[in-house]
Protein backbone atom coordinates (compact mmCIF):
# COMPACT_ATOMS: atom_id res chain seq x y z
CA UNK A 1 0.00 0.00 0.00
CA UNK A 2 0.98 3.67 -0.40
CA UNK A 3 1.35 3.92 3.37
CA UNK A 4 4.50 1.79 3.20
CA UNK A 5 6.04 4.20 0.70
CA UNK A 6 5.10 7.14 2.90
CA UNK A 7 6.55 5.53 6.02
CA UNK A 8 9.89 4.85 4.30
CA UNK A 9 10.06 8.29 2.68
CA UNK A 10 9.45 9.91 6.06
CA UNK A 11 12.70 8.41 7.30
CA UNK A 12 14.91 8.91 4.25
CA UNK A 13 13.33 12.23 3.19
CA UNK A 14 13.62 11.87 -0.58
CA UNK A 15 14.53 9.17 -3.09
CA UNK A 16 14.27 8.07 -6.69
CA UNK A 17 11.50 5.81 -7.97
CA UNK A 18 13.83 2.82 -8.19
CA UNK A 19 14.63 3.04 -4.47
CA UNK A 20 10.97 3.61 -3.60
CA UNK A 21 9.98 0.51 -5.56
CA UNK A 22 12.67 -1.48 -3.77
CA UNK A 23 11.59 -0.24 -0.33
CA UNK A 24 7.95 -1.07 -1.06
CA UNK A 25 8.85 -4.40 -2.72
CA UNK A 26 6.78 -3.58 -5.81
CA UNK A 27 7.45 -3.17 -9.52
CA UNK A 28 8.65 0.31 -10.65
CA UNK A 29 5.39 0.90 -12.55
CA UNK A 30 3.37 0.13 -9.41
CA UNK A 31 5.56 2.44 -7.33
CA UNK A 32 5.08 5.21 -9.89
CA UNK A 33 1.28 4.88 -9.74
CA UNK A 34 1.31 5.00 -5.95
CA UNK A 35 3.63 8.01 -5.93
CA UNK A 36 1.31 9.84 -8.34
CA UNK A 37 -1.59 9.14 -5.98
CA UNK A 38 0.39 10.45 -3.00
CA UNK A 39 1.42 13.52 -4.98
CA UNK A 40 -2.20 14.26 -5.90
CA UNK A 41 -3.00 14.16 -2.19
CA UNK A 42 -0.16 16.59 -1.41
CA UNK A 43 1.76 14.03 0.63
CA UNK A 44 4.84 13.95 -1.61
CA UNK A 45 6.34 16.20 -4.26
CA UNK A 46 8.49 15.51 -7.31
CA UNK A 47 11.73 17.46 -7.78
CA UNK A 48 13.69 17.61 -11.05
CA UNK A 49 16.92 19.61 -10.83
CA UNK A 50 19.55 17.72 -12.83
CA UNK A 51 19.17 17.01 -16.54
CA UNK A 52 19.40 13.32 -17.35
CA UNK A 53 19.09 12.22 -13.72
CA UNK A 54 16.02 10.55 -12.14
CA UNK A 55 13.54 12.78 -10.39
CA UNK A 56 13.50 12.87 -6.61
CA UNK A 57 10.30 12.15 -4.75
CA UNK A 58 10.29 14.11 -1.49
CA UNK A 59 7.89 13.83 1.41
CA UNK A 60 5.97 16.97 2.34
CA UNK A 61 4.99 18.28 5.75
CA UNK A 62 1.50 16.87 5.18
CA UNK A 63 3.08 13.54 4.33
CA UNK A 64 5.08 13.56 7.56
CA UNK A 65 1.90 14.22 9.52
CA UNK A 66 0.15 11.36 7.73
CA UNK A 67 3.06 9.05 8.53
CA UNK A 68 3.08 10.10 12.18
CA UNK A 69 6.61 11.50 11.90
CA UNK A 70 6.07 15.13 12.80
CA UNK A 71 9.36 15.22 14.69
CA UNK A 72 11.05 15.28 11.27
CA UNK A 73 11.25 18.27 8.94
CA UNK A 74 10.49 18.17 5.20
CA UNK A 75 13.72 17.69 3.23
CA UNK A 76 15.37 20.69 1.61
CA UNK A 77 16.75 19.75 -1.79
CA UNK A 78 19.19 21.99 -3.62
CA UNK A 79 20.82 21.52 -7.00
CA UNK A 80 24.16 21.05 -5.19
CA UNK A 81 22.78 18.32 -2.93
CA UNK A 82 20.49 16.61 -5.46
CA UNK A 83 22.93 13.87 -6.55
CA UNK A 84 23.99 13.26 -2.95
CA UNK A 85 20.39 12.78 -1.85
CA UNK A 86 19.81 10.25 -4.63
CA UNK A 87 22.98 8.36 -3.75
CA UNK A 88 22.20 8.25 -0.03
CA UNK A 89 18.85 6.60 -0.79
CA UNK A 90 20.57 4.06 -3.05
CA UNK A 91 23.18 3.26 -0.41
CA UNK A 92 20.48 2.95 2.24
CA UNK A 93 18.70 0.29 0.21
CA UNK A 94 21.96 -1.61 -0.35
CA UNK A 95 22.72 -1.55 3.36
CA UNK A 96 19.22 -2.65 4.33
CA UNK A 97 19.53 -5.72 2.12
CA UNK A 98 23.09 -6.53 3.10
CA UNK A 99 22.62 -6.07 6.85
CA UNK A 100 19.14 -7.52 7.30
CA UNK A 101 18.75 -9.14 10.70
CA UNK A 102 21.92 -7.54 12.05
CA UNK A 103 21.34 -3.79 11.73
CA UNK A 104 18.57 -1.32 11.07
CA UNK A 105 19.51 1.60 8.83
CA UNK A 106 18.51 5.20 9.54
CA UNK A 107 19.06 8.60 7.96
CA UNK A 108 20.86 11.69 9.19
CA UNK A 109 17.49 13.43 9.61
CA UNK A 110 16.31 10.68 11.95
CA UNK A 111 19.56 10.81 13.91
CA UNK A 112 19.20 14.58 14.25
CA UNK A 113 15.70 14.13 15.68
CA UNK A 114 16.90 11.47 18.15
CA UNK A 115 19.75 13.62 19.41
CA UNK A 116 17.49 16.65 19.73
CA UNK A 117 14.93 14.64 21.70
CA UNK A 118 17.36 12.98 24.13
CA UNK A 119 19.89 15.83 24.36
CA UNK A 120 22.95 13.58 24.01
CA UNK A 121 25.23 12.47 21.21
CA UNK A 122 23.99 9.17 19.76
CA UNK A 123 26.14 8.60 16.68
CA UNK A 124 27.79 11.89 15.76
CA UNK A 125 31.33 13.26 15.81
CA UNK A 126 32.06 16.30 17.95
CA UNK A 127 34.33 18.85 16.29
CA UNK A 128 35.51 22.36 17.19
CA UNK A 129 33.83 24.64 19.70
CA UNK A 130 31.32 26.96 18.04
CA UNK A 131 30.58 30.63 18.65
CA UNK A 132 28.15 29.78 21.46
CA UNK A 133 30.68 27.67 23.33
CA UNK A 134 29.23 24.31 22.35
CA UNK A 135 31.01 21.80 20.15
CA UNK A 136 29.99 21.61 16.53
CA UNK A 137 28.39 18.26 15.80
CA UNK A 138 28.92 16.38 12.55
CA UNK A 139 26.31 13.75 11.76
CA UNK A 140 26.81 10.92 9.27
CA UNK A 141 24.60 10.51 6.23
CA UNK A 142 23.35 7.15 7.53
CA UNK A 143 23.66 5.23 10.76
CA UNK A 144 23.46 1.45 11.09
CA UNK A 145 22.05 0.48 14.49
CA UNK A 146 22.86 -3.06 15.66
CA UNK A 147 20.01 -5.35 16.59
CA UNK A 148 22.16 -7.00 19.26
CA UNK A 149 22.29 -5.17 22.57
CA UNK A 150 25.60 -3.82 23.78
CA UNK A 151 27.02 -3.14 20.32
CA UNK A 152 27.74 0.34 18.99
CA UNK A 153 26.26 1.73 15.78
CA UNK A 154 28.25 2.15 12.57
CA UNK A 155 28.32 5.58 10.94
CA UNK A 156 28.17 5.79 7.15
CA UNK A 157 29.28 8.74 5.02
CA UNK A 158 28.50 9.12 1.30
CA UNK A 159 31.08 11.39 -0.32
CA UNK A 160 30.69 12.44 -3.94
CA UNK A 161 32.67 15.69 -3.97
CA UNK A 162 36.01 16.66 -2.45
CA UNK A 163 35.83 18.80 0.69
CA UNK A 164 38.48 21.39 1.55
CA UNK A 165 41.48 19.47 2.98
CA UNK A 166 41.36 21.19 6.38
CA UNK A 167 37.63 20.51 6.75
CA UNK A 168 38.00 16.89 5.69
CA UNK A 169 40.83 16.33 8.18
CA UNK A 170 38.77 17.91 10.94
CA UNK A 171 35.85 15.58 10.31
CA UNK A 172 38.09 12.51 10.05
CA UNK A 173 39.81 13.58 13.30
CA UNK A 174 36.41 13.90 14.97
CA UNK A 175 35.44 10.41 13.88
CA UNK A 176 38.76 8.99 15.06
CA UNK A 177 38.07 10.37 18.55
CA UNK A 178 34.37 9.39 18.59
CA UNK A 179 33.47 6.80 21.21
CA UNK A 180 29.77 6.43 20.42
CA UNK A 181 30.22 4.50 17.15
CA UNK A 182 32.05 1.26 16.46
CA UNK A 183 33.63 2.75 13.34
CA UNK A 184 32.90 4.88 10.30
CA UNK A 185 32.66 3.77 6.68
CA UNK A 186 33.03 6.26 3.84
CA UNK A 187 31.63 5.28 0.45
CA UNK A 188 33.48 7.65 -1.85
CA UNK A 189 33.53 8.55 -5.52
CA UNK A 190 36.91 8.10 -7.29
CA UNK A 191 37.80 11.84 -7.10
CA UNK A 192 37.28 11.77 -3.33
CA UNK A 193 39.26 8.62 -2.56
CA UNK A 194 42.73 10.16 -2.83
CA UNK A 195 41.91 13.13 -0.56
CA UNK A 196 40.07 10.91 1.91
CA UNK A 197 42.88 8.35 2.08
CA UNK A 198 45.37 11.15 2.72
CA UNK A 199 43.21 12.64 5.48
CA UNK A 200 42.85 9.25 7.18
CA UNK A 201 46.63 8.77 7.07
CA UNK A 202 47.37 12.32 8.28
CA UNK A 203 45.03 11.92 11.24
CA UNK A 204 46.13 8.34 11.97
CA UNK A 205 42.49 7.36 11.84
CA UNK A 206 42.70 4.00 10.05
CA UNK A 207 41.62 2.22 13.26
CA UNK A 208 38.28 4.02 13.16
CA UNK A 209 37.66 5.23 9.61
CA UNK A 210 37.46 3.06 6.49
CA UNK A 211 37.26 4.37 2.89
CA UNK A 212 35.59 2.27 0.19
CA UNK A 213 34.63 2.95 -3.42
CA UNK A 214 30.93 3.61 -3.99
CA UNK A 215 30.71 0.35 -5.91
CA UNK A 216 31.36 -1.44 -2.62
CA UNK A 217 28.43 0.18 -0.83
CA UNK A 218 26.93 -2.28 1.61
CA UNK A 219 30.20 -3.51 3.07
CA UNK A 220 30.92 -2.51 6.65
Amino acid sequence: MSEGILDWLAGIGAAGLAEIADAAAVAPATAERRVRRLEAEGLVGTVRLLHGRPALVAITRAGLRAAGREELAPPRISSAGFAHTLECARVERTLVHGLAGRYTVHSERELRAWERACGVVVASAELRFGARGARERHRPDLVCVPVARGELPVAVEVELTVKAPARLREIVRGWARCRCVAHVVYYASPPVMRALTRAIADERAAHAVRALELARAGEL
